[in-house]
């Protein structure tokens, strides 16, 4: 079996420093989401992260703290009673956005691994980028839609249905890493064939 040529021994100790920062990683994505859990068991107001377009807000910055207007494009608001579907996106949403994270964050050191210990170019290394562009389009889907409910549901129930500006937020930014990682797949995907021809010839 021939393996990739080994990375200089900085190098490897530089990807093995990855896989274990990893780790850490991971336990800081899990105490996020059991802190963001207990606050909303905890909280008699759950406090919601809030996107606005085109509104303003009074604040006490002018002479004297005089109020001024200015523009609001995110503000927490505390919701004291969601309606179900509001209250299960609340709980849902952190959850869902913590199991990607840590999944990615997963596939990132497993992939380090591999680069440490020369077999990035062996079958497996284009299957983890495929898994990883995978997870990060099941998580947007479903962390943009959590969001959206917690968001819309949140100003439904503190505006008692009045305010009338739905808020859909969207970021493009996963669609663009998801782009890269299908590349980097197909690359090493190539990388794995082109070994496994080379070992043919041996």
């Amino acid at each position: 079996m021939i393996d990739t040529p080994q990375l200089s021994r900085s190098d490897r100790t530089g990807m093995y420093l990855y896989a274990v920062l990893s780790l850490a990683g991971i336990v800081a994505v899990v105490a996020w989401v059991v802190s963001r859990l207990v606050e909303v068991a905890s909280a008699r107001s759950i406090p919601v992260l809030v996107p606005f377009t085109g509104e303003t807000a009074p604040l006490p910055i002018g002479p004297g703290g005089s109020a001024v207007d200015v523009s609001v494009d995110r503000a927490v608001i505390d919701v004291a009673d969601p309606a179900p579907a509001t209250l299960f996106a609340i709980w849902a949403q952190p959850v869902v956005v913590g199991l990607t994270l840590i999944a990615l964050i997963a596939i990132a050191g497993l992939f380090c691994l591999r680069l440490a210990r020369g077999r990035a170019f062996r079958r497996g290394t284009a299957r983890l980028m495929y898994t990883g562009a995978g997870v990060i389009a099941v998580g947007w889907v479903l962390g943009s839609i959590l969001s959206n409910m917690t968001v819309n549901g949140a100003l439904a129930a503190v505006s008692d249905r009045s305010y009338d500006g739905v808020v859909f937020e969207s970021n493009l930014t996963p669609v663009f890493a998801i782009l890269v990682l299908t590349a980097v797949a197909t690359a090493f995907q190539i990388g794995e064939r082109l070994q496994r021809e080379t070992e043919g010839l041996v």
